[in-house]
């Protein structure tokens, strides 16, 4: 196992250090994503070459995720993997937000409303917010030991918000920042099938904004 970190420690330097030289003005939104995959990759490489483990049959576990980011309400989703010493899995999730009441007006990125009888004005804000969104990831996972495993994972994601006014009624803001790539990590943790989930997702969106969220789940993991 020690032998696996030391090597694995090299191999994310070797990978943060590509991300930069094969292209130094690359978007740092690409470099995360890159960063993160080429991370999976080593990982998964590693897990299938480690012979010094007790072997670990595979089995597919499906979970219940939720996920809280600050909205009014959070995101649900559901993710499959399949695990042994190493194994892989695939994450969708979506806000409850998503289904909120339609937006009454849209403001620029200088805070601006841009269109109704607001229309030009910079608005006062009520403080509450919507957060629209939904991620898809795929990525590889690691047994640290029994019965506890580790993720790792990349992908896209969609994400505005939608604020309330002092009117009562809702603003959708940054929508052309909504395109985002999403990286995450976690632990997975099994208990004679009954699967707990914990992980932290960060969206990247254009010009390298940064969003939060934090990932919980429970699920089952089918003997086979």
């Amino acid at each position: 196992m020690s032998k696996f970190f030391t090597n694995f420690a090299g191999k994310i330097r070797n990978a943060h250090w590509k991300c930069y030289c094969f292209n130094p003005g690359m978007n740092r939104s690409i470099r995360y994503i890159l960063f993160v995959l080429l991370c999976g990759m080593h990982l998964v490489s590693y897990a299938k070459n480690t012979t010094d483990e007790t072997p670990f049959p595979m089995r597919s576990t499906i979970i219940l995720n939720a996920g809280i980011s600050g909205g009014r309400l959070p995101a649900l989703g559901f993710t499959f993997s399949r695990q042994g010493q190493f194994g892989y899995y695939a994450s969708f999730m979506m806000g409850l937000d998503n289904i909120h009441l339609p937006y009454d007006y849209h403001a620029a990125p200088d805070g601006m409303l841009t269109d109704g009888e607001m229309a030009g004005l910079v608005p006062f804000y009520s403080g509450k917010r919507a957060i629209n969104r939904f991620s898809g990831t795929v990525g590889a996972l690691y047994r640290l030991g029994i019965p506890l495993f580790a993720f790792v994972g990349a992908g896209y994601g969609f994400r505005t918000e939608t604020r309330e006014l002092l009117n009562r009624k809702w603003a959708e803001v940054n929508t052309s920042q909504g395109h985002s790539g999403v990286v995450e990590v976690g632990l997975m943790g099994q208990f004679e099938g009954l699967t707990l989930h914990a992980g932290y997702t960060l969206f990247i969106g254009q010009q390298a904004r940064l969003y939060h969220e934090a990932k919980v789940g429970i699920g089952y993991t089918f003997k086979e």
